[in-house]
Formats: structure tokens, C-alpha cells, sequence
């Protein structure tokens, strides 16, 4: 069976196959996720991604690669929390940097980060658009968990409470770890954890309609930012369906891609 990990292959056997494929490189993070949840949850989801992902590869004979998973990323705003274990900024981003370097001399078509926590967003952001500056690579960063247009329908029930404010040990992240490491969650600790310093707040939010540097004490009192309490095993599995499936019909989209300008 044909192997879809970068490093069951030799060197000289990607020298072949580079141009005709894209890199795909998970990334994640290691840091607190309130008092119910493990610290490598976002880690534990981002492998499930692949594993959906490599079945899903297989299947249909998709040209990609997947890299072993990163998995510390920017997670500085929980410092204040034993357990984190983070890059600076600047550090993770010239991280970000050498892998998109590396896949560009190995010749590959195109990268693609899969990420799988929101505090890396900004600076993938950035590498995405210095990584193609630089070397000419077309580089691309995705965000699972927002990729469903409708995110009332990813088989995981959501409240408008949660669809605004769950973004860290909620409904989504709870229920996917009942489904993947149950013995994981400390079922007895889970509560809602609503920021209240929103209250009133037209602009403010995690929207991103005005940015707001906050760590996570700023906006939660347990370090969750949600309400876990009603996770179900069973939603954590289709949701993890739901946004594989959006994750691979992004990925077609991206080896489709050609630039207006060659």
C-alpha cells in the first residue's frame, strides 16, 4: 500500500515525486485546556485530522504528503498556566519559515499548514505570504475547525452562546476528546466558562472586527472559554467526520489552484 507520510520515503524518491505533490504539514499545540480537558488537546485533534485525512488520501489517490505533526505552536496567552509549553512569536514563525524553505528546495508543487489551534492563526497567516515572497512556493494555511460554512450543522450541537464564545475546552474541543481519549476527560470538572467582559460589547468579541490582545485569564476564570457540559462522544465523531470532509474538499480546491498571474 502506498505510504502518504514524507518520511517513509528516501531522499531521492522525493526528489521525484515533489513537483507532483503538496506538502502538507499539521501543526497544533501543547498548553492548558481549562480544568476537565488535557494539555494536548489541540494535538490529540490535529492527529485525528491526519488520520481521517490519510484514509481519505488514499481513497481518492490525492497527490499529498503529510508531514510529521508540529506540535508546540504560539500559545503564549496561557502562560499563566502550568503545562504550556510554547514558542515566541517570533521563534514560531521562523519555525514556520525553515519548513516552507525546506519544502521549496525539496521542489514540492505547494504547502499546506493544517492548523489546529486559533492562537497560531495570525502568524501562519504571515509565513503563508513571506514563504511564497521568498522562495515562490504557493504556500496556503487552514483552519479546520471554521471551515464549514454553516458551523450549526457539523453534527455538534451549537448554541449562538457557543458559536460566538466557544473557542477554547468547549462543546467542539470537549466532545472530540470523549471520542478519541475519553480516560482523558475529567468529566466532573466540566462547567460553562463564558467571558462576561464581552457584556455590552458590539465590537469586542473573538470575531476579529477589532482585535484584542488578551490572554486567558483576561476572559475566563477556569481557562476554558465555552460550555463543555453537554459534549457528547458522539458529536466529537461527526464533527471530526464533518470538518475532514471540509478539509478535504479545501485541499482539491488548493491543486486546482493556478495564479491569475502563472
Amino acid at each position: 500500500m502506498k505510504s502518504y507520510s514524507l518520511w517513509d520515503y528516501t531522499s531521492d524518491e522525493i526528489k521525484t515525486m515533489a513537483p507532483n505533490y503538496v506538502a502538507i504539514q499539521p501543526v497544533a499545540a501543547v498548553e492548558q485546556h481549562g480544568p476537565h480537558l488535557p494539555l494536548g488537546t489541540d494535538s490529540l485533534i490535529a492527529n485525528a485530522f491526519v488520520e481521517h485525512l490519510r484514509a481519505r488520501l488514499q481513497a481518492e489517490n490525492f497527490p499529498g504528503l503529510l508531514l510529521p505533526l508540529m506540535p508546540y505552536g504560539k500559545s503564549n496567552e496561557h502562560l499563566n498556566y502550568p503545562g504550556t509549553v510554547t514558542y515566541s512569536a517570533q521563534t514560531y514563525l521562523n519555525v514556520l519559515l525553515d519548513i516552507g524553505r525546506s519544502c521549496a528546495r525539496a521542489g514540492f508543487q505547494a504547502l499546506v499548514f493544517v492548523n489546529a489551534h486559533g492562537g497560531n492563526r495570525e502568524l501562519l497567516d504571515v509565513a503563508v505570504r513571506e514563504i511564497r515572497i521568498e522562495t515562490g512556493l504557493s504556500a496556503f494555511s487552514i483552519q479546520p475547525s471554521i471551515l464549514p460554512k454553516d458551523r450549526t450543522q457539523m453534527g455538534c450541537e451549537m448554541s449562538p452562546e457557543e458559536l460566538r464564545f466557544g473557542i477554547h475546552a468547549g462543546r467542539v474541543e470537549t466532545a472530540a476528546i470523549l471520542h478519541l481519549h475519553p480516560e482523558l476527560v475529567h468529566m466532573e470538572k466540566r462547567k460553562a466558562a463564558y467571558p462576561t467582559c464581552f457584556d455590552g460589547c458590539r465590537y469586542l468579541d473573538f470575531s476579529g472586527k477589532a482585535s484584542h490582545g488578551w490572554m486567558t485569564q483576561d476572559v475566563s476564570e477556569t481557562g476554558a472559554v465555552g460550555d463543555p457540559t453537554g459534549s457528547t462522544p458522539e458529536e466529537g465523531a461527526a464533527w471530526l467526520s464533518c470538518v475532514t470532509d471540509e478539509l478535504f474538499q479545501a485541499l482539491l480546491e488548493i491543486v486546482s489552484f493556478r495564479r491569475t498571474g502563472g
